[in-house]
């Protein structure tokens, strides 16, 4: 079995790119010199390309909704300091 570098310099970017190893702007660099060196095809260069697109759509997408959460979590404690205020001016004005 021989050894595929153009496979495993693809594969490495992408990888890299998945884990947060590299910045995409970087594997782009990458990718290109590749390229130009005849290492990795022009498809492949495509498939570095999809990776990052994914990455950097699930990064905003994890983005989005942890900020949502902390927009949720906001209003919760905001409307329970709101109760305890109440309840506290409440129990104030009984006595």
């Amino acid at each position: 079995m021989s050894f595929d570098l153009s496979k495993f310099l693809t594969e490495g970017l992408i990888d890299s790119i998945n884990n947060g190893l590299i910045p995409s702007d970087l594997a782009t660099v990458y990718a290109g010199n590749y390229l130009v060196k005849s290492l990795i095809t022009q498809s492949q260069v495509t498939q570095v390309s999809d990776a990052i697109v994914a990455y950097k759509s699930a990064q905003a997408e994890a983005t989005a909704k942890a900020s949502k959460e902390a927009q949720e979590i906001a209003t919760r404690a905001d409307s329970s300091l709101a109760a305890q205020t109440e309840a506290t001016a409440d129990h104030s004005s009984t006595h």
